[in-house]
């Protein structure tokens, strides 16, 4: 069990001189925390008539990656609003076995087409192997997400394919409970501050942390690095200007998330599982996450799950006493499937401590 007196009254981010606590014993994200609103399923609805078109063969896209929400978000479009669904998948070349099986289950019981494609050249395997290495000479934990450059430049392919499927919605299993602040704020803004207003300010930060480690900016990976900027997510620059007229919805900014209700839906109801060696449900799907966890413990002595629990905790949708709980059993370390990873791609000189 963790020591409860490390961490802010309220929450259960640790102290630390990225997260001081106040008198009080409360850190600035609890302090400042204003509740989420979400826009109610009335809105959802309104979205999906719009887009929905009996002359096609498709209502929307889902992106779906074995994980636990984007199968739930798979599920309830299919089952609960009887939409036409083309799940799309990028063929991630460190995904989970798990979540593989998983992927043809949910296909196979909904009974909708699926679309899986792959990054040209080895590019995932090579930008990985090329920022793994530029990481470990400095880390530095604002550089953690360029680990995941690979998956950031996917946005162009799904957008293709709704094109070529004449869709005009793409549908996400996103919710807002995951959006971490303190990353933010290792750039240089504000965890106040919203993603439309501080994309600049977060591409400057990145800019002024890779100078520092020019391994990041190798000729041969700027383009990807670029392209993974751009198109960060749904929402970011180049995914607005490429689909300007499709409507990219993220289904828990509509509905209330239950992680309860989420897993034993899809486990009922897809056969979906989690790893049995896992003690968590959460992003297991890639197995660069064990990587990024072991970066964000080693840097700052959190990961991105505690933030994930501390904003439920403040949401009310979990007690601090079971995300204190939860924590000393799901952020654990996975040295094994780290070094399997790094197997993978050629990396053998890389200790981990």
């Amino acid at each position: 069990m963790i020591n409860p007196e490390r961490f802010c009254n309220n929450c259960i981010m640790p102290e630390s001189k990225m997260v001081p606590l106040n008198d009080s014993g409360i850190c600035r994200y609890c302090a400042d925390h204003k509740k989420i609103v979400l826009k109610g399923e009335d809105q959802l609805l309104a979205l999906f008539n719009k887009f929905t078109n009996k002359h096609n063969k498709y209502d929307c896209l889902v992106n779906i990656s074995g994980g636990r929400d984007s199968a739930y978000a798979l599920l309830s479009l299919v089952k609960d609003y009887r939409l036409k669904v083309l799940a799309v998948n990028y063929a991630n070349p460190f995904t989970d076995e798990q979540a593989k099986r998983n992927i043809a289950r949910m296909v196979s019981i909904l009974g909708v087409d699926l679309v899986q494609f792959e990054l040209p050249k080895n590019i995932h395997k090579r930008i990985l192997k090329n920022n793994i290495r530029a990481w470990f000479k400095n880390p530095s934990p604002a550089m953690i997400p360029a680990v995941c450059i690979g998956c950031k430049i996917i946005w162009p392919d799904i957008i293709k394919i709704a094109k070529k499927n004449n869709i005009t919605c793409i549908v996400n299993g996103g919710n807002p409970y995951e959006y971490t602040s303190f990353k933010k704020e290792l750039l240089g803004v504000s965890h106040r501050a919203g993603l439309n207003r501080t994309y600049a300010q977060n591409i400057l930060g990145l800019g002024k942390e890779a100078l520092k480690n020019l391994s990041y900016l190798k000729p041969q990976f700027l383009p990807a690095t670029i392209k993974g900027y751009l198109f960060a997510n749904q929402y970011a620059p180049g995914s607005r200007l490429l689909a300007g007229d499709i409507e990219r919805i993220d289904l828990f900014h509509y509905l209330p998330w239950r992680e309860d209700n989420v897993i034993s839906r899809i486990k009922k109801e897809l056969d979906w599982n989690s790893p049995k060696d896992l003690d968590s449900t959460w992003r297991f799907d890639c197995q660069i996450g064990h990587l990024k966890d072991y970066m964000y413990m080693k840097t700052l002595g959190f990961t991105e799950k505690t933030d994930f629990f501390s904003i439920m905790v403040r949401e009310g949708l979990m007690s601090r006493g079971e995300a204190l709980e939860r924590i000393s059993r799901e952020n654990k370390i996975h040295n094994d499937k780290i070094e399997k990873l790094f197997s993978a791609i050629g990396i053998n000189n890389i200790k981990l401590t």
